[in-house]
């Protein structure tokens, strides 16, 4: 009996919900994009390829760390948060990028233990849209691409992920 009860239930809902592509056609609020993507940090002229990646919490770009504030004494109220990073595209083009560490973010390794990497504003421009939310600054280099474009900023941009499309759009914005 309770398992038809939830099984009716269950076809109940599924028939009330509208299909994605119904309920978004027309609506000027949601912005379709590829899982692949060119991406560029605002105001540097280079062009970087991002993965969207809807399993992934925060953003990620490829950093090469040039100096960065001691996370044992970032919560000081007078402590340097001052990091200065790399950024390197696959054809070597590079740029270098002063800017204050946010927060430290705490990543799980798969065999035990954690790494602390850390986090920047950032704005970018993916797709004709310039989104300013919080990367984490990683060694990607062992990666295909140098970007990950995660919920944070998928959210914030409302950006529905095609899977089955790859750049559809230019990173191009208005400054």
């Amino acid at each position: 009996m309770m398992k038809q009860l939830f099984a009716a239930a269950g076809a109940a809902l599924l028939c009330a919900a509208p299909a994605i592509a119904d309920s978004d056609e027309g609506s000027d609020d949601k912005h379709m994009l590829g899982w692949l993507e060119f991406v560029r940090v605002a105001d540097l002229d280079i062009k970087l390829d991002a993965k969207l990646d809807t399993g992934a919490t925060t953003s990620s770009i490829h950093a090469e760390i040039l100096s960065k504030p001691d996370r044992k004494k970032f919560d000081d109220e007078d402590a340097d948060r001052e990091i200065v990073f790399k950024i390197i595209n696959e054809k070597g083009d590079e740029r270098t990028i002063e800017t204050d560490v946010v927060r430290w973010a705490a990543i799980k390794k798969k065999r035990g233990g954690v790494i602390y990497r850390p986090v920047v504003d950032l704005e970018l421009c993916l797709g004709g849209l310039l989104i300013e939310d919080e990367v984490t600054l990683a060694d990607r280099s062992h990666f295909n691409y140098e970007t990950l474009i995660g919920r944070n900023m998928l959210k914030k941009a409302n950006i529905i992920v095609d899977a089955s499309d790859i750049y559809t759009k230019d990173a191009k914005c208005d400054s």
